[in-house]
């Protein structure tokens, strides 16, 4: 199994650092390009939604997005609804 990442990014303008698997890394950057945001801009929409996730932490809150966008925008899969709309915002 690969190991995690750690990368820093810029989150409601403070540096911190994030762990993830380097495919969730690629999904996030992925997400971000798609929704014409940086990765930073979307992790601070993440960050500020993190409690609707019943959670404290933010990689957490990434990967459930992460699962969540693809999900959603899986043909076949309407009923499927990301409770974190944040790149639409």
């Amino acid at each position: 199994m690969p190991s995690k990442k750690l990368r820093n990014i810029i989150v409601a303008g403070k540096r911190t650092s994030m762990r993830l698997e380097p495919a969730f890394w690629d999904a996030l950057t992925e997400i971000a390009q798609r929704e014409g945001l940086t990765v930073g801009t979307l992790c601070t929409r993440l960050a500020e939604r993190v409690e609707a996730l019943d959670t404290n932490s933010l990689s957490s809150a990434v990967r459930v997005y992460v699962m969540e966008y693809f999900r959603a925008a899986t043909p076949g899969r309407e009923e499927v609804r990301c409770e974190l709309a944040v790149a639409a915002e």
